[in-house]
């Protein structure tokens, strides 16, 4: 997706979280945002889990992440994420 738009709107679970690990010097922003902590250890690149790789860590995963890849999905134009969270049903 476009810079803005990924800053802005954040889709992926991962991009929330690396988001908001971001440093804000303004306190009144700061005390607005909600700082997302990921639990456990980066899963291993050279023997990635199966289904999502981010599952292991991801605070919505659901049983279909751990099995399966998710498909790209484009939210809006230009702006895509592979994550089951965002599949139609």
């Amino acid at each position: 997706s476009e810079t803005e738009e990924l800053f802005k709107n954040p889709i992926h679970p991962y991009t929330q979280a690396l988001l908001s690990a971001v440093p804000e010097p303004d306190p009144e922003i700061k005390k607005l945002r909600k700082r997302i902590i990921l639990r456990g250890e980066p899963p291993s690149p050279i023997n990635p889990p199966p289904g999502c790789r981010f599952h292991p860590r991801c605070p919505y995963a659901m049983d279909i992440c751990k099995r399966e890849e998710p498909p790209m999905i484009e939210v809006k134009t230009g702006h895509r994420v592979w994550c089951w969270l965002h599949v139609r049903k």
